[in-house]
């Protein structure tokens, strides 16, 4: 891989190795949600970048690009939510990872607020978390909320809505 100049350099190509190699590992689909203290409104982001972290305290990590609009929302109001999506939510996740979308994000779909912050009760879970700790590395920061609330859609749910190789995936079962 070259740069701007047209050289190689080690830096880009490790990077660019490590793009190429996380397209192969499978990852889960979930919108994080929060209430944005300073413009009054709701902001979010899709997140592939998402794993629980302790269940004593029961936690969650959310990696968000510290340019990203939804990050000074978090940093602001301490909470969010993140809105596991099933096989069928795939329509949502285009608006919430384009930013010249912004506008349309919660407006397709019967968004709800508890205690201010968005969740999507048609999504397979809601995890509501208070951030806790917090750890800045390169372009994101890691946020570590304890989960303070869950709710799981128990109604007839899709599988779970997985990304791979730059598309939409689907997680089951092997049995």
């Amino acid at each position: 891989m070259s740069n701007q100049d047209g050289n190689s350099s080690p830096q880009n190509d490790l990077s660019a190795g490590l793009r190429q190699a996380m397209r192969r590992l499978p990852g889960p689909v979930s919108i994080v949600a929060t209430h944005d203290k300073e413009t009054g409104k709701p902001a979010g982001m899709a997140a592939s970048a998402v794993i629980p972290v302790s269940m004593d305290p029961p936690s969650m990590l959310i990696a968000v690009n510290r340019d990203a609009r939804c990050h000074a929302a978090i940093e602001g109001q301490g909470r969010f939510c993140i809105n596991l999506l099933g096989t069928d939510q795939t329509a949502l996740v285009e608006p919430f990872s384009n930013f010249q979308k912004r506008e349309e994000r919660f407006s397709m779909a019967d968004w709800e607020y508890s205690d201010q912050i968005p969740f999507l009760p048609a999504a397979m879970a809601n995890l509501f978390c208070e951030v806790r700790t917090t750890l800045i590395h390169g372009t994101h920061e890691l946020f570590v909320g304890n989960v303070y609330d869950v709710r799981s859609n128990q109604g007839d749910t899709p599988d779970p809505l997985g990304w791979m190789e730059g598309g939409f995936a689907r997680f089951g079962s092997l049995d």
